[in-house]
């Protein structure tokens, strides 16, 4: 007998260290995964959120969340949109991320204590699901309520299943019509784990009585909210929000996670077969921890691309502003990209700097980098040019369209509220303030512009608005597709835009125009110039050296700096010997920061600045 107590004792005691073993194996597989996620979205996303944050705007209001009541999941992305605008700090938004994915792990975990999976064959279920959410979250059009879908859906069913009563558990299964109004189609995810779990881990006679009520209750509901409550269509109530999103791909590998965790139950009991005929190895368990782990951190950085999220950073900061830091950043690091390219010299022509400094950074994209396409890939960026120039009523076109199309979203609304000012329109000004003022982190911008209303002195002495003001055209004139052609129409207005102004030199710079420099250059003592910007300079001693005279300058002289920096820019080229590609590699920046060297070296990408769609708008 004392033989057989010691001997039960000992097993008692083994498994209680099996138990703990189990425990902290699980805890660092997830904290694991919480310090991947944590320092990657920190690091190397962080554009991210800025993007999924300037996507929507959540909105504090009883008509912003009557819009989510109408449809099953409507709840769901109403609680996904809420977490998403604390997105504005990049920190909050990396911590609800990984707090996710814990919470999905744990979750998971739970499910599998149900199914009494040993622990060494337990964590790669519990930490491939999160791993595959951690590397969906990395996509642009993958929202935080997918992940809350998975975690709604799996709480349901350890709510359900976990229940030693069986009335309790009918109770929740009647009550599957609350799951499926809050969580749509994430409720078929509920209903696929519960039937595959009752039909391998069941036990009594009640094991198929349960799926079956299971499958009548949700049937029932199918029909009542399509035909009576929310005359949604078939497959919309079906589909949404789970499998409707912006691309096929995103579709096809949330299909496979939510596959994978409905057959979890399946795949643990042929584990617990399998795994009762293999002796058990203390190291399978970290070995697929960190072979799973390191996977996904190859993934993470196979699939990275640096330069969407350097674009987003440059919208960030454009957002905001931040003017310095857009030169700044582009000066730096010199990307090629179009966008960045565009946001670097909207930057400088709104610090006044565009004709003597814009070849400070790269130009590789030619004159197509000084206005963006109107077409709704490139609406929302589009506007600012409008604006900058003094052509606030595109600008307004533009925004208003981006409101229609996708709903209120920080910039859009912004700039209408910013044109509405301008033109005077207090009332229907006042009525954009207020939808910001029911933000969470707008208020400021509300609080800024609700000063203005119906206080048109306060608007022409804003240092932002009442500039706008000055470069507006005196007379309505339709906006062409051709936006050379309404620089033209503005300047023949306004003969005081400055602004406009530059941006048309700027064109003829990076078109290598030198001649029409030549022939517009008189006109820089009219716009108020003490003396000629860096580059319009470089382009008049380029064409000097061709033409051998001088134009007519307005009175204006090119300065000696710019006369020995042309001595120098061709003494340091002629020191360098090679093709022409290592004479640009070698060449010094100072020498890079030239027209001259952009003459040379640029490769010419349009002679046309346009937009290339229809005559649209009238100003």
């Amino acid at each position: 007998m004392k033989k057989q107590t010691g001997l039960l004792s000992l097993l008692k005691k083994l498994k209680q260290e099996e138990r703990y073993s189990a425990r902290s194996l699980i805890a660092f597989s997830l904290l694991s995964l919480f310090i991947i996620s944590f320092s990657w979205f920190i690091f190397f996303q962080r554009g991210l959120f800025f993007f999924k944050e300037h996507s929507s705007l959540f909105i504090f209001s009883s008509d912003y969340f009557r819009k989510f009541t109408d449809k099953p999941g409507g709840l769901l992305t109403y609680a996904g949109n809420f977490l998403t605008q604390f997105y504005f700090s990049p920190v909050a938004g990396a911590l609800i991320i990984s707090v996710l994915l814990v919470l999905t792990g744990l979750l998971l975990n739970g499910v599998l204590r149900l199914m009494n999976v040993r622990s060494s064959l337990s964590c790669p279920f519990i930490l491939l699901p999160s791993v595959a959410l951690m590397l969906l979250q990395t996509r642009y059009d993958f929202h935080a309520w997918h992940i809350l879908g998975f975690i709604f859906a799996l709480s349901w069913f350890l709510l359900t299943a976990a229940s030693g009563k069986s009335l309790f558990q009918f109770i929740l299964i009647c009550l599957f019509p609350i799951l499926f109004y809050v969580v749509g189609s994430f409720s078929m995810i509920y209903i696929g784990l519960y039937l595959t779990f009752s039909f391998l881990y069941g036990k009594g006679s009640l094991r198929y009585i349960k799926p079956v009520v299971l499958l009548v209750v949700s049937a029932i509901t199918f029909f009542l909210f399509r035909d009576l409550v929310f005359y949604q269509p078939s497959g919309r109530l079906l589909l949404f929000p789970l499998f409707i999103n912006e691309t096929s791909k995103l579709t096809f590998f949330i299909s496979i996670v939510s596959v994978f965790v409905v057959i979890l139950p399946l795949i643990s009991w042929l584990a617990v077969k399998v795994g009762s005929e293999i002796k058990p190895d203390s190291r399978l368990p970290v070995i697929s921890i960190s072979v799973l782990l390191a996977v996904a951190v190859f993934v993470l950085f196979r699939s990275y691309d640096p330069n969407t999220d350097t674009v987003m950073k440059f919208e960030n900061k454009a957002s905001s502003c931040d003017w310095d830091g857009v030169i700044g950043d582009q000066e730096k690091i010199a990307s090629s990209n179009i966008v960045v390219q565009y946001y670097y010299n909207l930057a400088l022509s709104e610090k006044g700097e565009l004709c003597s400094r814009m070849f400070f950074g790269k130009q590789s994209s030619g004159s197509l980098a000084l206005t963006l396409s109107r077409e709704d890939e490139y609406g929302t960026r589009a506007m600012y040019f409008y604006y900058t120039i003094g052509l606030s009523g595109e600008a307004h076109r533009l925004a208003y369209e981006q409101m229609v199309q996708h709903g209120y979203r920080p910039e859009n609304l912004r700039m209408l509220i910013r044109t509405e000012l301008i033109k005077g329109n207090f009332r229907i000004a006042e009525r954009y303030i207020n939808v910001l003022n029911k933000t969470l982190h707008y208020k400021k911008w509300a609080l800024k512009y609700k000063k203005m209303l119906y206080r048109a002195d306060l608007v022409n002495t804003d240092p932002e608005l009442g500039s706008k003001i000055r470069l507006l055209p005196k007379k309505d004139f339709y906006v062409q597709t051709d936006d050379f052609k309404n620089l033209e129409l503005l300047l023949q207005d306004n003969a005081d835009n400055r602004i406009a102004f530059e941006y048309k030199i700027a064109r003829l710079l990076l078109e290598k125009d030198l001649m029409e420099i030549g022939k517009e250059v008189k006109k820089l003592r009219s716009f108020g110039y003490a003396h000629i910007p860096r580059h319009i300079e470089e382009a008049i001693v380029s064409l000097v050296n061709v033409t051998k005279e001088f134009p007519d300058m307005g009175g204006l002289t090119i300065s000696r700096d710019t006369d020995q920096r042309f001595l120098h820019y061709f003494s340091d080229l002629k020191s360098i010997k090679g093709n022409r590609k290592q004479i640009e590699s070698q060449i010094k920046k100072v020498d890079r920061n030239t027209f001259w060297f952009y003459l040379q070296f640029g490769v010419l990408k349009s002679n046309v600045f346009k937009n290339g769609q229809d005559d649209n708008g009238i100003y």
